[in-house]
Parts: C-alpha cells; structure tokens; sequence
C-alpha cells in the first residue's frame, strides 16, 4: 500500500467514526444529487443550505492552531479540498498546482489571491496537489 493510500484509507476511517457520532439533530444529506449540488453551492457561492458528511471532519481547535487558519477554514467549507480529493482520486498528481489551479478559478478567486493561497499552501506543507491534501487538509481535521 502507497502513502497516499494509506492516508485516503485513514482519512475514510475518519469520516466512517464521525458519522457514527451524529445525532438525528445533525441530518445529513444522503442523496448523491443532493450531495453533488451542495459541494457546487459552495464551491460557487460558499452558500451552506445542508450539512454533509465531510463538515464534521471540521476540527475548529486545530484549525485554529495555524497562523492561516481563517483562510484554510474558508477554503475547507467551501469544499475546496473536498474537490481536489475528488479529481486526484482517478489520477495520479503531476506534483504542480494544476488541480487546485483549476479549483481556484472556479472558485472565482483572482490570480493574485490565487498565487496567495498557493503560497498558504507551500508553507504550510503543500507543494504539490497531493501535498495539499496529505498536509495541509490533515491540519485542519480530525482529533
């Protein structure tokens, strides 16, 4: 098994010990129609209307432990890295920022805030697509 196997698998067993700790309270979208237009709401507009299994991998303690943390944050409930995990699932990382590129542009940023988050992520340990996900995604979920 690959590092980066070995971190997706880690990261679904998060998410799997997560959803076992909602409450009725906490309703979560099922619906992957649903699901897929909630993430584009979001990524959009960064408009929340539904809670999806993914927002309470959200740790607000160790988010808020990183000097970038509000903008991570933003990213993070914007789907950001939800995305990105998504389009590198079926490939393999070229190890250049042509993903969270093209992310970004539909996230309407500009290329100079564009260039800003690249920089939060190379000092924050993403120097690649992949590293965005394995280091930087890591600082802001789980315990």
């Amino acid at each position: 098994m690959s590092l980066g196997d070995a971190k997706r698998t880690a990261n679904k067993e998060k998410r799997r010990e997560l959803r076992e700790q909602l409450t009725p309270e906490d309703e979560v979208l099922k619906d992957r129609k649903l699901i897929r237009e909630e993430v584009n709401r979001r990524l959009v507009s960064g408009l929340q209307t539904a809670n999806l299994d993914y927002d309470f991998l959200f740790n607000e303690e160790k988010a808020s432990l990183n000097k970038d943390s509000e903008l991570l944050s933003s990213l993070f409930h914007r789907m950001f890295f939800y995305r990105l995990n998504e389009k590198l699932a079926g490939l393999t990382c070229k190890h250049d920022f042509r993903l969270s590129d093209q992310i970004l542009s539909q996230m309407q940023f500009s290329r100079g805030k564009m260039n800003e988050i690249i920089e939060v992520f190379k000092k924050n340990g993403g120097q690649c697509d992949c590293e965005v996900i394995y280091n930087v995604e890591s600082r802001l979920i789980g315990k």
